[in-house]
Formats: C-alpha cells, sequence, structure tokens
C-alpha cells in the first residue's frame, strides 16, 4: 500500500469513552469516532468489566469503517486510562473486574507498607505511595484476595489488555508501568522491590518502547474490529503521555493544561526537582522520550461545568463573562469529587457561595471557571520554587476550551499567554503517531493553535477575586475536615 493512502489506527481508551482516529502519513486526521461505556461505582471502590472496553473499542472503529476503507490501516496505536488494573488468566480473560484510578481500597495497605520502602519508591519513581497509583489496586487484590493474584497471568493497564486482545501478546510500556511505583529508574522492573512488597513476580510483563511493535492483530481481531489480518500494534502508552506525544511535548518554559472531565497540568521538570513530590502535591511521570514531567490532577473541571450546564442551563455556559467583578462576593469550590492536587482531600465537596438576588446563571459559570484557573495558577506557583526562570506560556487542549471564557480566564489569573489549541483528541492522535513510528515512520500532526493573551488592566481585580477564593477555600475545607459531633440529645428526651 502506498504511503499516500495508509493509515495509522489510534484508539485512545479513556475512563467512559473510546476515542478512534485515523491519522495519514503527513499527520493529517483523516476521520475520527467515539464510543461511550460505563463504568461500575461500587460501595468502596470503582471498577469496571474489561469487555465493556473492547465492545466500545469496537463500535468506535466502526463507526470510522461507514465512512473510511478500514483496509488502509497499516498500524495501530493505542492509548489508555491510567492505574487501571486488569488481571488476566491464561486465555487472556479478565478473572476479576478492573479496578480504575479513582478506586480508593488499596489506601489501608498503602499505609501499610515499611517506612524504608517508601522513601525507596520516592528515590526511585519521585512519588510517594498513594490511591492514584495502581500498586493501590494490586496490593489490595494480594492483602484481601491473594489467591487471585496466584492464578493469574498477567496484570495489565488498559490499553495493554486491549493490545493483548488484539495481538495474544503481553507487554506493557514504562508511561503505564510507572503506576506500579516498582520500576528501577532505567524502566525495568525492579525484581527485589517487586518481591519486598509481597507481590508475585509473574504478574509483571515485559517493558517495552512505547513506539516498538507488540504483535500482529490476529485472525479473530481483524474479523471483529474489520481490520486487516496481521497489521503491526504499537505498545502505545498512558493516555497522559500519549496527550503529550499528540502535542509534539512540552518545553522547559511551558505549562500544558488538559481541560477535560478533570482539569489536568503537565510541566516539564528537572528530576532532581523536589518542590511539591516529597508530599505528595505532584506525581513524577516519564514522556515516551523518557523525560519526566509533573502530573497535577484538580479532579473536576469538566465535571463542574457539566453539574452547572444540568443545573443551570447550557446557554449559560456560553455567555459566562470572562471580565472580573471585585466587588462580587460570588466565589465556588468546584469539588464535586475532592480537590486533587495539591492536597487531595477526598472529603472535600463542592459550594457556591456568595450569592446575591443580582447573581446570574452566566456569572456562577464564570466563578467555577476562575476557581479552577485559581488552582492552576497556584500549582504553577508552586513548581516554579525550583526553577531558574519563570514559566512563559501555558499550552491549552481538550474539550473545555470550547468555552469561550476559560482561556481568557486562565491568562488573566496566571498572567501567562494561553496557546489554545484546535485539535481534540490529542491522546488518540499520540497513539496513532506512535503506530507510525512501530512501523518506521516518524509523523508529527500539525499543531493548529491561537493565542489568548492576559489582560494587565484586569491584573489587580483578579489578585482580589484570587484573595478571597483562597480564604473561602482554605475556611471550608477546614471546616469539612472536622469532626462530625452529633447534637446532644434534648431534655425531653433524656426524660
Amino acid at each position: 500500500m502506498s504511503a499516500t493512502t495508509a493509515l495509522s489506527l489510534g484508539i485512545d481508551l479513556g475512563t467512559t469513552s473510546t476515542k478512534a482516529l485515523l491519522l495519514d502519513a503527513e499527520g493529517t486526521v483523516v476521520a475520527v469516532a467515539s464510543a461511550h461505556h460505563g463504568i461500575d461505582p461500587v460501595s468502596d471502590g470503582v471498577q469496571v468489566d474489561p469487555a465493556v472496553w473492547i465492545a466500545s473499542a469496537r463500535r468506535a472503529v466502526a463507526e470510522l469503517g461507514a465512512s473510511i476503507d478500514l483496509g488502509r490501516v497499516s498500524a495501530i496505536g493505542l492509548s489508555g486510562n491510567m492505574s487501571a488494573v486488569v488481571l488476566v488468566d491464561g486465555a487472556l480473560d479478565p478473572v476479576v473486574p478492573a479496578l480504575l484510578l479513582a478506586d480508593r481500597r488499596g489506601a489501608d495497605e498503602l499505609r501499610a507498607l515499611d517506612d524504608d520502602i517508601t522513601a525507596r519508591m520516592l528515590r526511585q519513581s519521585g512519588n510517594l505511595p498513594s490511591a492514584v497509583f495502581s500498586l493501590s489496586s494490586l496490593l489490595w487484590w494480594q492483602s484481601r484476595y491473594p489467591e487471585t493474584l496466584a492464578h493469574a497471568r498477567a496484570y495489565l493497564s488498559a490499553k495493554d489488555y486491549l493490545r493483548a486482545t488484539l495481538t495474544g501478546d503481553i507487554a506493557t510500556d514504562s508511561t503505564d508501568a510507572w503506576n506500579a511505583l516498582l520500576l528501577r529508574p532505567d524502566g525495568q522492573w525492579d525484581d527485589d522491590l517487586i518481591a519486598a512488597v509481597g507481590l508475585p513476580r509473574h504478574l509483571f510483563p515485559a517493558v517495552l518502547s512505547s513506539s516498538s511493535t507488540a504483535g500482529t492483530v490476529h485472525e479473530g481481531a481483524a474479523a471483529a474490529f474489520g481490520v486487516p489480518l496481521g497489521v503491526p500494534v504499537a505498545i502505545g502508552a498512558g493516555d497522559v503521555a500519549a496527550t503529550l506525544e499528540g502535542l509534539g511535548g512540552i518545553d522547559g518554559d511551558e505549562v500544558a493544561v488538559a481541560l477535560g472531565t478533570s482539569a489536568v497540568m503537565m510541566a516539564a521538570i528537572d528530576p532532581a526537582s523536589g518542590s511539591g513530590f516529597a508530599d505528595g502535591a505532584f506525581t513524577q511521570h516519564p514522556a515516551v522520550d523518557g523525560t519526566r514531567f509533573a502530573l497535577a490532577s484538580l479532579l473536576t473541571g469538566g465535571l463542574a461545568l457539566n453539574w452547572l450546564r444540568a443545573t443551570v442551563g447550557a446557554a449559560a455556559i456560553a455567555q459566562a463573562p470572562s471580565d472580573p467583578d471585585p466587588d462580587d462576593p460570588l466565589c465556588f469550590l468546584p469539588y464535586l469529587a475532592g480537590t486533587g492536587s495539591p492536597d487531595f482531600d477526598e472529603r472535600a465537596t463542592g459550594a457556591l457561595i456568595g450569592l446575591t438576588p443580582t447573581t446570574s446563571a452566566p456569572r456562577m459559570v464564570s466563578a467555577a471557571l476562575e476557581a479552577i484557573a485559581f488552582d492552576l495558577a497556584d500549582l504553577i506557583d508552586r513548581l516554579e520554587r525550583d526553577r531558574a526562570t519563570p514559566y512563559r506560556h501555558i499550552t491549552a487542549c481538550g474539550g473545555g476550551t470550547n468555552v469561550a471564557a476559560w482561556p481568557q480566564i486562565i491568562a488573566d489569573v496566571t498572567g501567562l499567554p494561553v496557546r489554545v489549541v484546535a485539535q481534540a483528541d490529542l491522546a488518540a492522535v499520540g497513539a496513532a503517531q506512535l503506530g507510525w513510528a512501530a512501523v518506521g515512520h516518524r509523523v508529527r500532526s500539525p499543531r493548529a493553535e491561537h493565542a489568548v493573551l492576559p489582560r494587565p488592566a484586569f491584573a489587580d481585580a483578579w489578585r482580589r477575586r484570587r484573595d478571597r477564593f483562597r480564604i473561602v477555600r482554605r475556611s471550608l475545607l477546614e471546616l469539612e475536615r472536622q469532626p462530625h459531633t452529633p447534637d446532644p440529645p434534648s431534655q425531653k428526651a433524656a426524660s
């Protein structure tokens, strides 16, 4: 097949939906499709039957095939939600539901780790053990159901399970394996550390380069997905690393912000940097090229906007003003799923403070947008403690950039120009680029963007609003951390 007609198929297996995308040899996106899939929140965690991922991926690829000849697919690359734990048997079938990043059942097991082990993980990965890492779920299975781990053939991430379904081969890459906190600094498994935490060594698959080939599409998968038999499948990467790949990476003067269900901030760092890592405010992760980046997740963003859209209507989102009113008492705490970085307080809840008879629905939306901008600004300030020079600009991507006021508010609050990337679905773009790399063709998708500049005239007004937000945030979080004391029984009840 000629390079002018060949395509790379990128599949991004997200938490609640799958994106599939076709990329030509010049890096142009030819078609995009998506399919929704659910999760299964249980009383003490968040899990999913991995079979729904496969069904979702098949639907998304089939949608592409309705308009594009999938016989042109010459390579496949994969991306997937990070920290998922899929345990498979010898037939590569899941033996239990997959536990997801939001699952917190292994918190007690993490707290029981020896201090020397915790210190070693911090030295080697730059991270303290926490429930956002797949290690948490692995230790929970080992503690509660050791027979499950003993009989499982391997532990796979989300994208690794999808690739095993396509090829029958088992492997992983460092961007996903890193989340187990059991790698040596060279990116290979630390057998001594695996033994020290009591996990079976046979569970951990070979760690390969994200752009290397890990098998080809077998006959059953070719029929199920409608792609040619024998197409090479790249190892792929975790969704954040794949997003950075789709962006073309980030330089040392840049902060990248993905405005999706969660607002996620990524920044290049010096691996020796200590600010925010020893206390868990940020996590460190490897990019596809092996360099490390800092990751902060606010666990909110689009989630808060979706709540507002359902509560006050979609029109209010579009009408949200970007100009600050320093005298408006309105303050929104958008912590509908906890605070995320830097304090990861799962007890935190959302709040809307300072309502008056003149408060409008669009102004409520602006209060949510600015709250996330304030948190992002605080995180950037924290990272800059160890830098000789400040960051020079922000690159913003994701569906949240379609809210017109949001990039402007972020630019104003941080004082940094915001480069808004036009291309959505960057994790799928990055996956497709890795597919091309696996067959020896390096491609970079054009990064169309427009700049949003900070407005110095509003700097003082934003400073006043940010100061008020910090006071309200600190006060309400302290209140929610207080133990609940029930009211004493009344005199009548006591008698």
